[in-house]
Order: structure tokens, then sequence, then C-alpha cells
């Protein structure tokens, strides 16, 4: 299990795999952890939002749910790790 705080654990799996739909993030960020169920879901997709709207990712893609990963038409979302986020998952790894 790793020490990195959640969220900043986030953006480093981003920055290393490249553009990746948000359910793959969320399986690896919460199988990492050790976390499951729907409060844990929903809240890493709120971490999403709070980093692509801070400039941190990108949405590259977004299609409409079929229902196999969170619920039938909910937006699913790619993203990609933009270069702001990039500079900042550095400084945060140097410190």
């Amino acid at each position: 299990m790793t020490t990195l705080p959640m969220k900043t654990r986030l953006i480093q799996l981003l920055n290393e795999g490249g553009e990746s739909w948000d359910y793959e993030l969320i399986d690896k960020l919460l199988a990492e952890y050790g976390k499951s169920g729907d409060y844990w879901k929903w809240m890493v997709r709120f971490w999403m939002v709070e980093l692509s709207c801070g400039g941190i990712f990108n949405i590259v893609k977004a299609e409409a749910d079929d229902g196999s990963h969170f619920a039938k038409g909910k937006v699913l979302y790619r993203y990609d790790i933009s270069d702001f986020g990039k500079a900042r998952i550095e400084e945060l790894l140097e410190a």
C-alpha cells in the first residue's frame, strides 16, 4: 500500500499510465488503497472534477455509460494530464 494521499496518487496514476477513463483510474486507485463501495467511487469522481477545474486533468472524451460502470446514462470521462498537472506532480513528489 502506498503512503501518498489518495488524490496525489490519482494524479500520479494518470501521469504514469497516460490517457485513461475515469472508471479505470478509480479501479486502480481503490484497489491500491483497499477501498470499495459507492462512497469511495463517487469521492474519486469528485476529485477528478476538481482536478479538471484546476487545470491538472484535461477531459479528452466523454460518453454515456451503458450501465456497466456507474449507472446507465451517467457521463464517463476520458482524462489526460495537462502540462501544468505534470509539473505539479513532479513538485509534489520531490517534496
